[in-house]
């Protein structure tokens, strides 16, 4: 049934976090323990569960931890009441009619259960997602929250959405994936019980699936990809230091030449045309951060280093490949606050310059794209007020208790060296959404945020510069 906002008589997918009534965009306030309307927006906050215990769970277990291979369960979350999701999503806020000359626009309903850090593509008319983690409540993300194996397309055009065939792949998250100009590639990845050395490929056009070949690499998670125009490339993850390439052509995998880095997971990785350039990481324990990367060239079948940067090693940052330049921006390492510097590495000459301050605080785990022109990215999980003497660093999870999903972003243009802030947008904080640029425009969906609690997100909205 329609919820009606009980001041405006208008449709309206959320309620007051502490009454249940339901409100709108034009009346919700926002508070630290979630949407509130305005009747208990100013009465005492109920005890809010840390987001350190979320973002910790989040960065530490869901990116580490989760890696290892141990027994544990997952699946997902929905927007309507059509889909049965195991999991309650968070509301659907929806950033209201906005004003003219705005940047920002709300994605169509999806149907999509909510979730995060899913594996998604833009295939030059749509934006297809597939997998990732559901979860909500206090205790969330947690070893128990559920994987899932469903998936759909976003079309622009129409602002419309379709569900995908159903895959033969169990349902996962952070697996390797590419778009190879006529399927979407997924491999690996972890379902929460296990890790996963298995993949497929879909094509849209038929809707179909099709199981790829076995890989000669052990299970992982948390690995490197890249699409090369002719193999989709996939290195490292879960501490492990080897890789292989995929010939969707003839359906086979060969072994890549051994590199010089040793085993990391979540590194940073992008194709410049020639070459996979890897850099940063972390290990599986968390107790080492990598400053060091190198660049493999499949023509050659050979690696080189790359040269001493500026950075401290990190892991989730905001990343992208210019054309010329690999961009590198915030991040985060266990007991560590997110990172607000960055670096530029331009392989042709092998060198880094760091990139003048930014004008958002630092974060973790944002959806970020290059448009052409400029990196672009919103979110993540930070710091949004200053530190003081009584916010301290979590003696076990060793991040700050005041970190929780950011609700603003950022844009970087090389060309002149400088950041702009972007416009406001209603849309609630979230980590690891999942982010794609459509040739006019950047599309965000799902992700984890912060209600009354942390919940996965089944809404998004785009940006046009």
């Amino acid at each position: 049934m329609e919820l009606t906002c009980a001041r405006h008589g208008v449709p309206t997918r959320i309620t007051c976090v502490e009454c249940d009534t339901p409100i709108c965009p034009d009346c919700a306030i926002r508070t630290p323990v979630g949407l509130k309307c305005p009747d208990h927006a100013t009465a005492p906050a109920k005890p809010r569960p840390t987001w350190v215990g979320g973002v910790g769970l989040l960065l530490l277990v869901a990116v580490l931890i989760s890696v290892v291979q141990s027994a544990r369960h997952r699946g997902g979350t929905t927007k309507t009441a059509a889909s049965a999701c195991p999991t309650q999503p968070a509301p659907d806020v929806g950033i209201g009619p906005q004003a003219a000359g705005s940047h920002w626009k709300e994605v169509g309903v999806s149907g999509l259960c909510g979730r995060y850090d899913a594996s998604a593509v833009w295939t030059g008319k749509e934006m297809l997602v597939w997998g990732g983690e559901s979860c909500s409540g206090a205790t969330c993300p947690s070893d128990h929250s559920p994987h899932l194996g469903d998936g759909a397309a976003y079309v622009p055009a129409s602002d419309a959405w379709h569900r995908l065939a159903g895959s033969p792949l169990a349902g996962r998250e952070a697996a390797a994936t590419a778009w190879t100009g006529t399927e979407m590639l997924l491999w690996g990845g972890t379902t929460g019980q296990a890790l996963l050395a298995d993949g497929a490929g879909y094509d849209p056009v038929r809707n179909k699936w099709r199981t790829i070949a076995a890989s000669p690499l052990a299970p992982r998670t948390a690995s490197v990809s890249a699409w090369t125009g002719r193999e989709l490339l996939v290195w490292g993850g879960s501490d492990l230091a080897d890789g292989a390439a995929y010939d969707p052509a003839a359906d086979k995998w060969r072994t890549l030449a051994t590199g010089p880095l040793s085993g990391r997971s979540a590194a940073v990785g992008a194709w410049t045309g020639r070459e996979l350039v890897i850099w940063g990481g972390v290990s599986l324990d968390g107790n080492k951060a990598f400053t060091d990367g190198a660049a493999y060239d499949p023509a050659t079948d050979r690696w080189r280093t790359l040269g001493a940067g500026p950075l401290s090693g990190r892991y989730t940052p905001a990343a992208t490949w210019t054309g010329t330049e690999l961009l590198v921006w915030g991040g985060n390492v266990p007991g560590s606050l997110p990172f607000a510097d960055g670096a530029a590495y331009n392989p042709a000459t092998d060198q880094w310059r760091t990139l003048p301050a930014a004008p958002v605080v630092g974060r973790t785990a944002p959806g970020a794209v290059w448009t052409g022109k400029e990196m672009v990215f919103w979110g993540g999980v930070g710091v949004p007020r200053p530190v003081g003497n009584s916010i301290g660093l979590d003696p076990t999870l060793g991040l700050n208790a005041g970190t929780t999903p950011l609700e603003d972003g950022a844009a970087y243009d090389p060309a002149t060296n400088r950041w702009r802030a972007l416009d406001p947008v209603s849309l609630l904080g979230r980590a690891f959404p999942v982010a794609v640029w459509d040739g006019r425009g950047m599309i965000l969906w799902g992700g984890l945020t912060q209600v009354d609690s942390p919940a996965s997100a089944a809404d998004g909205a785009r940006y046009t510069p």
